[in-house]
């Protein structure tokens, strides 16, 4: 399975979680000023893409023997342009860095590129923090008693079961502004969810136990 990297333009991981993840990856792209914390990790990238109106001329200069893709489409943000062109190059595991904390609009938008791409790889957003992934359907999750767990709607989701969690849903709804399920607790693993319909995103904290 081809396994891609992707260094988005948000608040830049640790240098500890990018060595991670650079080390298991087939494929490692820069969605536009991701470049610019490559470059401060003096690790090159096998492409850059996106409109480029956020890299630094001293990172293009870095990167000169780079493959740049300059794409001026409006319609698709610089995140969803390298998920597009991870999943062209078949990787089937895409791990995006960089892609959550910073600007609260650019992380919603950038959440939602998760929820609609995932169908098309297994696609997980990670920071120093913890990860987010999109559940489509149905999900099995194998992480420790007392691991934190938040499920956040991006629309309507109806039809939510839980297995394994503190406060368990039943056949219920999540909608943002309406109903939200934040800082939830794993009593037992594996932890089941289901969800009949909608985009729902699950959050899952680093190292965080209930107290």
């Amino acid at each position: 399975m081809k396994r891609a990297l992707i260094l988005a333009n948000g608040k830049p991981p640790s240098k500890r979680l990018f060595k991670k993840y650079l080390a298991v990856a087939d494929w490692f792209i820069c969605a536009d000023g991701g470049a610019n914390t490559a470059a401060r990790f003096k690790y090159t990238p096998n492409l850059i893409i996106g409109d480029l109106d956020s890299i630094k001329k001293e990172t293009l200069a870095v990167f000169s023997n780079v493959d740049v893709k300059k794409l001026n489409d409006q319609n698709s943000t610089d995140l969803e342009k390298a998920l597009i062109q991870s999943i062209r190059k078949k990787c089937k595991e895409i791990v995006v860095l960089g892609a959550t904390d910073g600007r609260l609009d650019h992380a919603i938008g950038n959440l939602s590129a998760l929820a609609k791409f995932s169908s098309k790889a297994h696609i997980t957003f990670i920071d120093d923090l913890g990860k987010y992934i999109s559940i489509h359907h149905s999900i099995e999750l194998n992480f420790p008693v007392g691991t934190i767990i938040s499920l956040l709607p991006l629309s309507r989701c109806s039809g939510i079961v839980t297995k394994g969690l503190k406060w368990n849903l039943k056949n219920e709804a999540l909608e943002l502004g309406v109903r939200e399920s934040t800082s939830n607790v794993v009593v037992s693993s594996p932890v089941d969810i289901k969800v009949k319909k909608g985009r729902l995103i699950a959050f899952i904290m680093f190292n965080n136990y209930y107290v």
